[in-house]
């Protein structure tokens, strides 16, 4: 089983006085772990697997896309704005955001804090069809 050197045990209740630690990946597969997320945290609003139709743009051949350039989704003035098309690097900027600015965002983006949270869901998302071998960094 796959686990990163720096991954801490898992965190003890809370007292009152301390918040609880954000969980970090029990010991399972990186790519195991970063479906499960994934399926959490994303595959309520954005299709998965190819032909899945949800109302946020899909998950699949995403790298070396540009942000907001899908036909038939509905996308905030600053997700147009965005000139930077999407990596496993600039995704991984996007998910350290805790809020993104914009007055008409339809996403409840919260992002994912943690790091070896973000690095499973990129390491899945990168073995989604049309998403392995398209993925510069």
């Amino acid at each position: 089983m796959w686990s990163p050197p720096h991954a801490a045990e898992p965190a003890l209740p809370a007292t009152a006085a301390e918040p609880a630690a954000e969980p970090v990946m029990p010991y399972m597969e990186e790519l195991e772990f970063g479906k499960l997320l994934v399926t959490q945290r994303c595959a309520n609003c954005h299709g998965i697997a190819e032909g899945a139709d949800r109302f946020a743009a899909p998950l699949h051949h995403l790298f070396g896309r540009m942000p907001a350039s899908i036909e038939g989704y509905t996308f905030s003035i600053n997700m147009k704005n965005i000139d930077i098309a999407w990596s496993p690097s600039t995704l991984d900027d996007w998910l350290k955001q805790t809020t993104f600015d914009t007055p008409d965002i339809r996403m409840r983006h919260v992002g994912i804090t943690n790091e070896v949270q973000r690095t499973a869901v990129i390491s899945y998302l990168k073995s989604l069809p049309g998403n392995a071998g398209a993925a510069p960094e």
